[in-house]
């Protein structure tokens, strides 16, 4: 069976056995069977929703549990005593009726296991409980079951069945030396990828409580680093947002990460080791680092355990991928521009007194800004007779027209 958590002292609890398919989701009514320590010390905290006691070994006390029917029909209560368990995220939680019993569920031994109460009845229950010899020294935590027998295990229309219980916490405390430590076994972060989800981190926290008591730390997952969460305010970017930032009337324009933290109080019982979680989306680039630390209260004041920091970077290889592109089509572009206007493969041409800039130009069959550009002529592009300019191969009619230019240039006319 499976186990769940227990709170205060009047939580009922589900547990859902499936037979064929998944059942409905359903409320259950607000009136039901619930239970409290008859007998509270109002010096002792949360005494009047849990058993709390400070026995000694081999010591023994004679409690009383106060049994209520806030239904309008008759119920018959199974009662029993189990050992406590921490659930997945640490805290507390009791075991299944059937799960063996070493600690509290063995110490405590009840009056009478099955109990029927009428609509709107309360009843007692006594109980003694027994610190055995051989006890360790600190705390031990378990609790009392009130679980419905009388149409406890209800049929759905689908095939599953539905069980009530109740849990009432009892913590004992063997006088000795207190221990409290915290050590921090593992942590990692580990990139999840789902189907059909965006990607994101998974931070996990692995804890053990190596003393002999219950601690209750503060757990804060620090998230520091540099770097871009998303690209919205770089797509919302405009030249106002610049400006009133330029002239400190206003924020930066984009807006880039510069650190979070993540707390949550978490329960660790004695002797157990248990892990927590976070999950963060995954950020679209920079450089980012994780750090859990662990704040707990010991007999010389708070205590703070820092794990091991981890370092992620997130390297956008997309947007790389086309930055990349870009820079080598603009740097082709460059290229081919050089080469188109450096006059390479033209020959060197003597102006002639009637040769004008648009007339070499058509001739060429080439744009006279071209011309003028390789040439480094400025305005207003006039040319000197004399004066010697590249000019394309086109420029000539054939062969022999190139060479007699040639000989012009080389002051060899022929």
């Amino acid at each position: 069976m499976s186990k769940l958590i227990y709170s205060k002292f009047y939580l009922p609890l589900t547990f859902i056995s499936l037979f064929l398919i998944a059942a409905p989701v359903f409320a259950l009514s607000s009136g039901g069977v619930g239970g409290y320590p008859a007998h509270p010390d109002p010096s002792i905290k949360y005494s009047e929703s849990w058993f709390i006691y400070n026995l000694d070994l081999g010591e023994s006390k004679d409690d009383a549990l106060t049994i209520f029917n806030t239904t309008d029909e008759v119920q018959t209560v199974k009662v029993y005593a189990v050992d406590s368990v921490p659930s997945n995220q640490g805290n507390f939680a009791l075991e299944a009726e059937a799960d063996p019993k070493d600690g509290i569920g063995a110490w405590i031994k009840l009056s009478q296991d099955l109990i029927t109460l009428q609509p709107g009845e309360n009843q007692e229950i006594l109980f003694t409980i027994t610190i055995p010899q051989n006890a360790d020294v600190g705390e031990h935590s378990g609790g009392i079951i009130l679980q419905k027998v009388q149409g406890s295990q209800d049929q759905l229309q689908n095939g599953a069945s539905i069980v009530t219980r109740v849990g009432i916490r009892v913590y004992e405390t063997v006088p000795g030396e207190i221990k409290k430590v915290i050590e921090i076994k593992d942590f990692n972060v580990n990139l999840k990828k789902l189907k059909d989800q965006d990607p994101y981190y998974e931070i996990n926290l692995t804890a053990e409580n190596q003393g002999n008591v219950s601690l209750q730390p503060k757990v804060t997952l620090a998230i520091g680093g540099w770097g871009k969460i998303d690209y919205d305010d770089i797509i919302d970017i405009s030249v106002k947002k610049i400006t009133k930032f330029v002239t400190g009337q206003g924020e930066a324009p984009i807006k880039f990460f510069t650190g979070e933290e993540l707390s949550r109080n978490w329960q660790l019982l004695r002797d157990q080791k248990v892990s927590t979680n976070w999950t963060w989306p995954k950020p679209r680039f920079g450089r980012f680092t994780f750090q859990a630390n662990l704040t707990y209260d010991t007999a010389d004041g708070a205590t703070t355990i820092n794990s091991r920091k981890i370092t992620v970077w997130v390297i956008p290889w997309v947007e790389l991928a086309v930055l990349g592109v870009i820079i080598l089509l603009t740097i082709a572009l460059f290229i081919t521009k050089k080469i188109w206007y450096s006059g390479r493969g033209w020959i060197s041409y003597k102006i002639l007194p009637n040769d004008r800039l648009l007339n070499l130009a058509k001739k060429a069959n080439i744009n006279w800004k071209i011309l003028a550009k390789v040439n480094k002529l400025k305005k207003p592009y006039s040319l000197e007779p004399g004066q010697k300019i590249l000019v394309p191969p086109t420029l000539f009619k054939g062969k022999s027209d190139m060479v007699k230019q040639k000989a012009l240039v080389r002051g060899k006319s022929k």
